[in-house]
């Protein structure tokens, strides 16, 4: 990790854009796995309150 920040520092303006915007792909993709996870946990637990008759 510190010598991929010490490697940056030394970096290209273009490299470190590049990078960032990988990890704001990375972020994005990421917050919306999380929310089709919790839409289907939702699904989930409705549809096992629906089988016990809650």
């Amino acid at each position: 990790m510190i010598q991929m920040m010490m490697a940056s520092i030394g970096a290209p303006a273009a490299t470190r854009g590049m990078q960032l915007q990988r990890q704001a792909f990375m972020l994005r993709k990421a917050v919306g796995l999380a929310i089709v996870a919790s839409g289907f946990a939702v699904l989930a637990a409705q549809a096992l309150q629906h089988t016990l008759g809650g």
